[in-house]
């Protein structure tokens, strides 16, 4: 069974517009690596309409970012595609995460501090990425560590970029026998490192077929426990 983690990190990622303007709470819809290595947050900010134009002056001076692009605009919500600098992206976690298995719920931050709540499939994948935050000098402080009690009816193991990524692969002949494309091609189509790709077909198909044709089986860690 895998496990629910609450943490906070002080990550450097837009905290100058975080602390410049605390009233602004940003959520993180997406995070992924362009083919070019620049990584990428879609994120929506909420606050009163006077502070969220107070942020767009602000974000243009966030070391952390070279680009905010507003994608929809709903008065007191903002829906931004962030592209981060080097200095951003040496602080970004979210690619080693996904490596050791986490399942972001909620990325999601105000002034100093940003929250996460993830899906980890153990305690050894969370010390490997909490030793990573010390590594990058993020002060990791974890809030909260419990067993995921939901049923898979109720959630479910493949994530949605999970299976776009593997759909889009599908379609492009991915599959097929010989295959009809590479994963260097299907990376420029989706924007994404080969790496990433990689990394979210690997799982994605794991997943898949954890939820169909090994549904059936008893996890390890349960089995051994028994």
């Amino acid at each position: 069974m895998s496990l629910i983690a609450e943490f906070t990190l002080d990550t450097p990622i837009l905290v100058n517009a975080r602390t410049t303007v605390p009233a602004v709470e940003f959520t993180i819809e997406d995070e992924f690596v362009s083919s070019t290595g620049t990584p990428i947050l879609t994120a929506w900010v909420t606050a009163d309409e006077a502070t969220l134009d107070e942020l767009d002056d602000v974000l243009s001076g966030d070391s952390t970012l070279d680009s905010a692009c507003l994608l929809a605009d709903m008065g007191d919500r903002r829906l931004y595609r962030l592209e981060l600098t080097e200095a951003g992206a040496t602080a970004l976690t979210y690619p080693r995460a996904v490596d050791e298995g986490f399942i972001f719920q909620e990325i999601s931050g105000s002034g100093d501090d940003v929250y996460y709540r993830a899906r980890v499939p153990d305690r050894q994948s969370l010390t490997a990425y909490r030793r990573l935050c010390d590594e990058r000098d993020l002060n990791f402080r974890l809030l909260g560590l419990y067993r995921d009690e939901t049923s898979e009816a109720d959630s479910p193991s493949m994530t949605d970029r999970q299976r776009e990524v593997l759909r889009a692969a599908y379609e492009a002949g991915y599959f097929d026998v010989p295959r009809r494309t590479r994963l260097a091609t299907l990376s420029d189509e989706l924007d994404v490192s080969e790496q990433a790709l990689s990394t979210i077909l690997r799982r994605g198909q794991a997943n898949l077929l954890a939820d169909t044709v090994a549904s059936d089986l008893v996890p390890t860690d349960a089995a051994e426990g028994t």
